[in-house]
C-alpha cells in the first residue's frame, strides 16, 4: 500500500462517526505498541550478566518474556 492510499483512507476514517473512528485510533496505537516494544536497558544488563557468568533464564523466566510477547 502506498503513502497516499494510506491517506486517502485515513481522510475517509475521519468521515466515519466518532465510535469508529476511536476503533481505528485504537488498533494504530496497540500495532504502535507492538513495533516500539524492546527490551530494556535494566533488561539488557542482566541478560549480559548472565551471559558473562553463563547463568541463562530458567525455563519459567524464559515462559514469561513469550507469554509477554505473544500477547504484543
Amino acid at each position: 500500500m502506498t503513502k497516499d492510499q494510506v491517506r486517502e483512507i485515513l481522510d475517509r476514517v475521519l468521515t466515519w462517526p466518532q465510535k469508529d473512528q476511536d476503533k481505528v485510533a485504537r488498533f494504530a496505537r496497540a500495532v504502535e505498541q507492538m513495533r516500539n516494544d524492546d527490551i530494556t536497558d535494566q533488561e539488557w544488563a542482566i541478560i549480559e550478566e548472565r551471559a558473562a557468568r553463563r547463568d541463562l533464564a530458567s525455563e519459567e523466566e524464559v515462559e514469561e518474556v513469550f507469554r509477554r510477547y505473544r500477547s504484543a
